[in-house]
């Protein structure tokens, strides 16, 4: 496609307040962005949500605060989405070429479009054995498990704890996780509901996990004398999961909302909390779709939404109970 060809106005969702889903709306006439120096114009194939898209929408967080900085205060409606894939149609960039299929994760919004301007340095090129769909599941999550599983820096033979291991970022972590468990002798134990722990077995050899937890019940977590929790929950169901660890054991909590509520319920254990937000990386996206195009991550993609649907989305994810990941198709 060449520059010619690309419309002025495009069909997205917008927000012009914070709330619940139904302040999303799917327009036609939206101006297509313009390309800044180093930027790629991309028409968006897939677009992926996260639980910081809701989290955002609802008006919490850094990706909120941005919004009412650079839109609402300034009167403009936002767009959503920092996951993509789709091809490329204008490129201020040598490395990219119009017809280039591309992904990337991007703080900046806008990918709950048909057209996104993403910065050059965050775009990785689609190998030809991951599809479109599986590279618009994949930036966020896929970049933060490769992130996370490496920020925590676990050792040779220690206890490694992982709550929601079936999500989108869980699902991912937790094969990292048993690749360390033949590499580096690590021990893995999941806290999951029962039915998620029946669908761990489309993931990983089951057999070769340590123990699990089952969150359902009502009675307190073991005291595994563990050395690492990963905490993909945060809240109520963190503090909960502290039960397991060892004094002076390491919490890793995504999102970093919740480091201070862990410290204070942690505190007689001394444990040492670090909260952690992904980086956006080009480098980290080639790597991740790499792996699921030579098959040593699985990817599972729950359901696929056209962008109308956006609410009925949003909803489903907001139900906490999906496994895998959830998408919604552009074009």
């Amino acid at each position: 496609m060449s520059n010619t060809q690309i419309p002025t106005t495009q069909q997205a969702v917008l927000i012009r307040e914070f709330g619940e889903p139904d302040v999303m709306s799917y327009e036609d006439g939206v101006a297509v962005p313009t390309l800044a120096d180093e930027q790629v114009l991309v028409k968006v194939a897939y677009a992926g949500i996260n639980p910081v898209d809701y989290k955002t929408r609802q008006g919490k967080g850094w990706g909120a605060d941005n919004i009412r900085k650079d839109k609402f205060d300034h009167d403009q409606p936002a767009i959503l989405g920092f996951d993509m894939s789709g091809v490329v149609v204008s490129s201020n960039n040598e490395q990219f070429a119009v017809g280039d299929k591309v992904a990337a994760l991007t703080f900046n919004g806008g990918c709950y479009a048909e057209y996104v301007a993403v910065d050059a340095k965050l775009l990785a090129k689609v190998p030809e054995s991951v599809t479109l769909e599986q590279a618009g599941a994949l930036p966020c999550i896929g970049q933060t498990a490769l992130q996370f599983v490496e920020f925590a820096d676990i050792k040779k033979g220690e206890h490694v704890v992982i709550n929601a291991p079936a999500g989108g970022v869980g699902h991912l972590l937790i094969q990292l996780l048993m690749n360390k468990v033949s590499q580096d002798n690590i021990k893995v134990t999941v806290i999951c509901s029962p039915e998620k722990y029946a669908k761990l077995d489309e993931l990983i050899d089951k057999s070769k996990l340590t123990s699990w937890i089952d969150y359902t019940k009502e009675e307190a977590f073991p005291d595994l004398q563990a050395d690492v929790l990963l905490d993909l929950v945060g809240g109520d169901a963190g503090v909960r999961a502290l039960d397991v660890l060892k004094s002076g054991g390491r919490v890793n909590v995504l999102p970093t909302i919740w480091v201070d509520k862990l410290v204070d319920a942690g505190s007689q254990k001394s444990l040492n909390v670090a909260g952690y937000k992904a980086q956006r990386s080009g480098q980290d996206m080639a790597r991740v779709l790499e792996q699921v195009g030579t098959g040593k991550l699985k990817l599972q993609i729950q359901q696929t939404y056209p962008l109308s649907e956006a609410v009925a989305a949003h909803r489903e994810l907001q139900k906490g109970d999906t496994f895998g990941k959830i998408v919604l198709k552009a074009d």
